[in-house]
């Protein structure tokens, strides 16, 4: 009877031993799990978006633990864009007719909110311009991206008020560089001009003026309260499912960011120096009352983006992916 109660107690005591060895190893396994570093990666493209980042590329503050934030700054859209369709990006600020492009050809982003709304602005040396609208008949009218989003704002804008469109001389350039030289060398006269270049070629030209911003334009056009959406932050859906409170965080973030920025420009445009961007500090304290920069969440702003696409749909579809999309690119927590 001795032999088996020990034997019994025996058994009792190696499978505490194995349960508690079990349960440890469990609790480890656990805890690594728990203390795995996620990686992410946050891109724009060169100009306006990136300056919206640049501050927090810079200091690279802890948004939340466990995450690794890395910032990517691409010289030019296209090349964000490549970025985005090999889905190499977690979070971005892209164009947002950029957005419905990733949206519709991967299936796997979303527009979390307006990070910059219309930085275009009507700039003339004739006194006879008034605005976006029938004075600018008779007139050659440079601008860029023939066909693109920001051919088509203005046509938009034009046609909304029954402007003859036929009587207006369009001369396109493919970069604003090339637009403000033309300006700046008074062979051109009149045109629609984007920040931060506008900034510079008002110094190299003081007989331009701003006549109006396309942002406003639009509001009072198609009244709109916030204008169209230019810049577009968007988030991997893959990511967001997983990872939700860290998107949030950065959303926080990123809003307080653009307000330090519209507020201290001078220090902003040294972090975009830092950064990488291609505007000089003392350009940015000019230009930033006239960037609209300002972040604004979808929940507040999709009616902007369902109009917007379909004013761009109407005139080529083949800028938003070919197609309108539907209501799932619109972020929700």
């Amino acid at each position: 009877m001795k032999r088996i109660i020990t034997l019994f107690l025996s058994f009792l005591i190696t499978s505490s031993l194995v349960i508690g060895c079990s349960n440890e190893q469990k609790d480890e396994k656990q805890q690594a799990t728990n203390n795995k570093t996620v990686s992410v990666t946050i891109g724009a493209p060169d100009g306006l978006p990136a300056i919206a980042i640049a501050k927090l590329s810079q200091e690279n503050l802890k948004l939340k633990e466990g995450y690794e934030v890395k910032y990517t700054l691409e010289a030019t859209s296209d090349a964000l864009s490549t970025d985005v369709m090999k889905e190499s990006l977690d979070i971005a600020i892209v164009p947002s007719n950029m957005a419905s492009i990733a949206f519709n050809k991967t299936s796997n982003y979303q527009i979390v909110g307006t990070v910059g709304r219309g930085s275009f602005y009507l700039v003339s040396s004739e006194e006879d311009v008034t605005g976006l609208n029938s004075s600018l008949e008779g007139k050659e009218v440079g601008n860029i991206g023939k066909g693109l989003t920001p051919d088509i704002t203005i046509q938009a804008l034009l046609k909304e008020q029954n402007v003859d469109t036929s009587k207006i001389t369009f001369n396109y350039s493919n970069e604003a560089s090339d637009l403000v030289s033309l300006l700046s060398t008074k062979k051109l006269t009149t045109a629609i001009v984007p920040e931060p270049a506008l900034s510079g070629l008002l110094t190299k030209n003081p007989d331009l003026k701003v006549v109006c911003g396309t942002n406003d334009v639009w509001k009072e056009v198609f009244k709109n309260e916030n204008g169209y959406p230019q810049s577009t932050l968007i988030v991997k859906t893959s990511f967001a499912k997983e990872n939700p409170e860290f998107v949030e965080s950065f959303i926080n973030a990123l809003d307080e960011n653009i307000k330090w920025t519209n507020n201290n420009p001078k220090e902003a445009g040294e972090y975009a120096q830092k950064f990488g961007v291609n505007v000089k500090p003392e350009l940015l304290v000019k230009a930033i009352e006239r960037t609209n920069l300002k972040f604004i969440s979808i929940n507040n702003c999709e009616d902007d983006y369902i109009s917007y696409f379909e004013t761009l749909n109407s005139y080529n579809p083949k800028v938003l992916g070919g197609s309108l999309p539907d209501k799932n690119i619109y972020y929700t927590k």
